[in-house]
């Protein structure tokens, strides 16, 4: 089936997922980068790892439903048992989302593996999908899928399903929905995902040899090096929480970059605090944005307080806050991981 054509569930783009050129179309308007580059050897593939039936829906005037279950996740959806295949993993500094309690899972094709030549940026092969259940109040709320659908940097499929009442099953949503089932938690519309995603270069975040995933080495084409942050517990727990946080947007090629320059991304060629670009890029560094508030330093050394950094993590509002979505809480354990780091911080 080529793009554009015709299905009973209504607007349906038809991927198949190791075509290479099948692009997920308006999701990746703008976000592409001219240095991404393409997976060598895809250029032969021509049928979908998951089988001819698997279609993924266009969300740009989508009226069907498509379903959680369609996607090949589950075993059995009911008893909320996922396939043999899915790979469980769990970034050591995990996004926060308003203390949502999360689970995720990889899938990938047959045979394949997660290349990891650079260790910074994992590639994924045609085919993989990412998925992201989130969980408030007891509540299943939504689950997020990533599929990388073809070899250009924009051939990626994103999007988020809602739990129904009884979490039999979840919904695709493109349009998002703020407060699902009766919780404060908002899940994005389709065109909020490169919002943040954009910023990796394998577009799928909290899989990396710095957040160290710790899955089956047989999922890799070379064994991820272990790595730590540099310096002590205190630097370690606030590095880290920034690069989780915030880095997926704060880097060279992540959506804040327009705005600041400052880069909170760590890098297993960091061996001291001083070399990581959290430290270069914001010690005694002005602000450059923010305007408007009697603070001029994104960080100042041993003053938490005059810190233009830790002020937009305790701030909430639309204009403010940071990060700037996914989230309506204040991140204490964050919050005071940053903050203790910075009051310990010294001048050169």
């Amino acid at each position: 089936m080529a793009n554009g054509s015709s299905s009973p569930r209504g607007g349906l783009l038809c991927i198949a997922l190791a075509m290479v050129g099948c692009s997920a179309g308006p999701l990746g308007a703008g976000a592409g980068d001219a240095g991404d580059a393409g997976d060598a050897g895809d250029s032969d593939a021509s049928l979908s790892p998951w089988g001819p039936d698997l279609e993924l829906p266009d969300p740009e005037g989508f009226a069907g439903t498509f379903l959680l279950s369609e996607t090949g996740l589950y075993e059995d959806i009911g008893d909320k048992r996922v396939g043999s295949d899915a790979i469980a993993f769990e970034p050591s500094y995990p996004l926060w989302t308003d203390g949502a309690r999360k689970r995720r899972w990889l899938r990938l094709p047959p045979d394949a593996v997660v290349d990891t030549t650079d260790q910074d940026h994992w590639q994924f092969p045609i085919g993989t999908m990412a998925f992201k259940e989130f969980m408030r109040d007891g509540q299943r709320i939504e689950t997020r899928l990533i599929v990388r659908t073809g070899s250009g940097p924009e051939d990626y499929w994103m999007g988020a399903f809602v739990w129904d009442e009884h979490e039999d099953d979840a919904r695709f949503v493109p349009g998002g929905l703020p407060d699902a089932r009766g919780t404060d938690h908002d899940v994005p519309k389709v065109k909020q995902c490169f919002t943040c995603h954009r910023g990796e270069r394998g577009r799928i975040l909290g899989f990396s040899a710095v957040q160290g995933t710790g899955v089956d080495p047989s999922a890799f084409d070379a064994l991820p090096v272990s790595y730590v942050p540099p310096g002590d517990a205190t630097a370690v727990a606030a590095l880290g929480y920034l690069h989780g946080n915030c880095a997926h947007c704060h880097n060279p090629r992540g959506s804040a970059r327009p705005d600041t320059d400052m880069n909170l991304r760590l890098s297993v060629t960091d061996m001291s605090v001083q070399d990581t670009q959290t430290y270069v890029t914001t010690l005694s560094i002005p602000l450059q944005y923010f305007e408007g508030s009697p603070l001029q330093q994104r960080v100042v050394p041993g003053a938490p307080g005059q810190s233009g950094l830790l002020f937009r993590m305790m701030e909430r509002g639309p204009d403010t806050q940071m990060p700037p979505i996914g989230t309506e809480l204040v991140d204490p354990a964050g919050l005071a991981a940053v903050e203790t780091w910075i009051a310990g911080l010294r001048s050169d």
